[in-house]
């Protein structure tokens, strides 16, 4: 009777425990939401702390891949980093997309995720929301400032950051000091990977590293890029704190724009950020077969890419370098193309001093006979270098565009390639959208070298 009276208090002490330490603990994810890619591999949870910061991490079939990293932007005339507090969550909905791409990993491309937006206000009661998509094949976020203002708002930082667990290995691209190198050229994205090496232990690189970055943790993938920056982001990169495992969104040199533009982002509202995105995969397969980076860009606005045809080239240069761009060199390279069934040829740098428009305009004609489209090299730059190689400065305003555009259409050249970028500034972002919106109003493909990363 005793013994069973006893066994009795210790069930019941024992129920109230368990009952306490549930209670306790759903206490301590209260705050926590999820978000699950439709085949619920992979899940990413957001939480306010309770010093009112954003935080995400993310999981793998139960297995943390990325631990608790911070979240938010830091405006010139308001702080998105702290002082948050959550006003609504919107339930969980599907997004999908069909598109077709002219060239790349696959033509026919589908992208199913599910979506959650976090609508947050800061200390002055001002509104930043942040939005997650989730796919099979990765995690994706953005911040938008819904608010509508004509006044120009200006970002100081973004510290959006990537929180490994240590064993974690990075396969990573440093990022070239601006300005450096042969004619100040730099950046232009080709340094040595540092390969297979801990992530705690990169060396300091004070220009940071350059996406896409790749991590793996055990039989765990995970890369991180960008994509969709428009007219009013700059394209970014990576900072390490050599510390830790962390790593975080940083903005460009302050030396890379051109024509004294902006560096850092500046819009008017409303205003979204480029999509953050992180490819996961147990195992390399869907990271290499990932499409997210078009999956999330936006649609194209050029109706008609009846003109853009992909398609292989001869290259004097590669060989013979910069006395190859002569007329009877380019003809034999020509020659060569149509021999090789390929597409294209390539006339490189000075090709408007050494061989000239008119001749151009006679090799063209002669390619054309071939079989053979004729492509042609541009330097893009004005003052932010010290390039000699010409065609030069003929590309830095619309009227300059739009006349050397139409001399080449008129010419019956197929594209151009441009090369000497002067970075990834707010500025040098347009600038390539400008060359590329008009080059297409001539029915001229573009190439470009020397440039910054595929961001959508």
């Amino acid at each position: 009777m005793k013994s069973n009276f006893i066994r009795e208090i210790r069930l019941t002490g024992l129920f109230y425990f368990i009952m306490v330490m549930i209670l306790l603990f759903h206490n301590l994810h209260a705050d926590e939401y999820n978000i699950n890619s439709p085949d619920y591999r992979i899940s990413v949870y957001f939480s306010i702390t309770d010093q009112k910061e954003a935080y995400y991490r993310i999981e793998y079939s139960g297995i943390t891949i990325l631990k608790n990293s911070r979240m938010g932007i830091i405006r010139e005339d308001q702080d998105f980093s702290k002082d948050l507090t959550l006003i609504f969550t919107t339930p969980p909905e599907i997004v999908q997309d069909t598109y077709q791409m002219l060239h790349g990993k696959k033509r026919s491309c589908f992208y199913f995720a599910n979506k959650r937006t976090f609508q947050l206000v800061n200390r002055s009661k001002e509104r930043i929301d942040i939005i997650f998509q989730v796919s099979n094949d990765g995690v994706a976020f953005r911040y938008m400032f819904p608010d509508e203002t004509n006044e120009i708002k200006k970002i100081k930082d973004e510290v959006s950051s990537f929180y490994f667990l240590p064993g974690t290995k990075a396969y990573i691209q440093p990022m070239a000091e601006a300005k450096s190198g042969w004619c100040q050229v730099n950046p232009s994205y080709e340094e040595f990977y540092k390969q297979g090496i801990d992530a705690d232990m990169l060396p300091c690189n004070k220009a940071g590293w350059v996406f896409p970055a790749l991590f793996q943790f055990g039989d765990y993938w995970l890369l991180i890029s960008e994509t969709a920056p428009d007219r009013n982001y700059c394209g970014c990169r990576l900072k390490s704190d050599s510390a830790s495992f962390q790593f975080y969104i940083d903005f460009p040199d302050k030396r890379e724009s051109i024509k004294n533009g902006p560096v850092k982002p500046q819009s008017t509202l409303p205003w979204s950020t480029p999509w953050r995105i992180l490819a996961v995969g147990k195992g390399l397969k869907t990271i290499v077969k990932s499409t997210l980076g078009t999956d999330l860009a936006q649609p194209s606005k050029i109706e008609d890419v009846s003109f853009v045809k992909p398609g292989q080239s001869s290259w004097s240069w590669v060989l013979l370098k910069d006395d190859s761009t002569v007329y009877h060199v380019q003809k034999r390279f020509i020659d060569f193309a149509a021999d090789m069934n390929w597409e294209y040829c390539l006339v490189d740098a000075d090709w408007d001093r050494k061989i000239g428009y008119g001749k151009m305009a006679d090799l063209v004609e002669y390619a054309k006979t071939k079989g053979v489209g004729t492509l042609v090299w541009y330097n893009s730059s004005g003052d932010w270098n010290t390039t000699t190689y010409t065609p030069k400065s003929k590309l830095l305003t619309h009227k300059d565009r739009m006349n050397e555009f139409k001399r080449l259409q008129e010419m019956g050249i197929k594209g151009i390639k441009v090369d000497f970028f002067a970075g990834d500034g707010q500025s040098v972002m347009a600038y390539y959208q400008d060359i590329f919106e008009d080059a297409a109003k001539y029915n001229l493909m573009v190439n470009c070298h020397g440039a910054t990363l595929p961001r959508g």
